[in-house]
């Protein structure tokens, strides 16, 4: 199987083809950042409860952990309150995203993704931190990708597990993709 790198006419085509028809559009983009010293605790906890704090004394909404997890992930939604004309909760406030959450064995928020409510392309801004790693590793999709956030993380630590170098700058396993 050869791999083809997509190029901005394919971009195009894809933002002209399936944006119109509401299908999933599969571009998005992964940073690497957020060295950590070997010492320094790696999480999103404080991260987590300052998004909490903030809906409420910004945005004047607080969020609600739901009972039943989705895909895995601690899920909690954004109680914009209620449309009168509706009687539903309200889904056009940008600022409400879902907020979904994935806790280590010790309790410790590792995963923070925020999806989008609202919009022709709902997407979502994905933090996890790798634990062999010092690093914190953020990404945005199409929300449709939500479901595989797992397979999506493993794949990234592989793929940066296989540019590990030795002190001389060589690689210690084949580099991925290559």
């Amino acid at each position: 199987m050869s791999y083809k790198e997509q190029t901005e006419i394919d971009y195009l085509h894809d933002n002209k083809t399936l944006i119109p028809k509401g299908q999933p559009f599969p571009w998005g983009y992964t940073i690497v950042y957020n060295l950590y010293s070997p010492k320094q605790i790696k999480t999103f906890n404080r991260w987590f409860n300052d998004i909490l704090e903030s809906s409420k004394e910004s945005w004047d909404f607080e969020y609600s952990k739901q009972p039943n997890k989705v895909f895995g992930l601690t899920y909690y939604q954004a109680n914009n309150g209620i449309d009168p004309s509706t009687n539903q909760p309200w889904t056009d406030n940008i600022a409400g995203r879902d907020l979904y959450i994935y806790r280590d064995s010790n309790n410790n928020i590792k995963t923070l993704i925020l999806c989008d409510i609202v919009g022709q392309v709902q997407s979502c801004q994905h933090d996890f931190i790798i634990s062999n790693f010092p690093i914190n590793v953020s990404m945005s999709y199409d929300r449709t990708y939500l479901k595989l956030w797992r397979q999506t993380e493993k794949n990234i630590a592989a793929i940066l597990d296989s540019w590990v170098v030795t002190n001389e700058g060589k690689l210690i396993k084949k580099q991925a993709g290559k």
